[in-house]
């Protein structure tokens, strides 16, 4: 499956049954928020263009043909051009250029920032949750509000949270569909919906 299929009008409909079937069973509100990426990397361009400039170079300095100043400078910049376009266009080399710690932190902070921004804060229970998937980094993070005790949501919780990361990493929508399902029984457990709940935050992805 691709990154682009989690923008899909389908699969946007489905993430969207998928929350109104969970808080069906809590009193707790949810929101998906999908991002195509939470950090800018160009800086790793840059650097795949200075190193393949370098590389160049090296190679026209130390190979047996002379070559004039000139031409060892058009052919690095050209080398460094076209090294940075080809990092700055293919994700999977940005991504493996990237540390992981790098790719994690950038994600945090864009989910963070989505939290306030959607107004998950804002419920009258403080029970909101945000569930954010940033698709070039393949990196969920889940944030609760303060009305929310993980420690006594128990292991269930933590096994949810592990499936839905697991089917980000893997670009599966369906899997993480399913994973987000799981936290129905869960999240009910703990808070059961009310006869009398109002639904604060909006159900469809944002």
């Amino acid at each position: 499956m691709r990154e682009a299929d989690f923008f899909r009008d389908d699969a946007k409909s489905r993430a969207a049954q998928a929350v109104k079937a969970v808080e069906a069973q809590t009193s707790a509100e949810l929101v998906i928020a999908v991002r195509h990426r939470s950090g800018n990397y160009a800086i790793v361009a840059y650097h795949f263009g200075f190193g393949a400039m370098a590389a160049v170079t090296l190679i026209l300095l130390v190979t047996p043909q002379v070559f004039s100043i000139g031409a060892i400078a058009m052919d690095g910049l050209a080398a460094f051009v076209l090294a940075a376009l080809v990092c700055a266009n293919v994700g999977a080399l940005t991504r493996a250029l990237t540390r992981a710690k790098t790719r994690r932190l950038n994600v945090e902070t864009a989910a963070r920032a989505a939290f306030f921004d959607l107004g998950i804060t804002r419920t009258s229970g403080r029970n909101g949750i945000l569930v954010f998937i940033s698709t070039f980094e393949r990196t969920l993070a889940v944030l609760t509000d303060v009305g929310i005790d993980t420690k006594a949501l128990g292991v269930g919780w933590t096994e949810a949270r592990t499936a839905m990361g697991a089917a980000i990493k893997q670009k599966d929508f369906k899997s993480f569909v399913a994973g987000f399902e799981r936290m129905g029984p869960v999240l009910g457990a703990a808070m059961p919906r009310a006869a009398d709940d109002v639904n604060e935050l909006p159900d469809e992805v944002q």
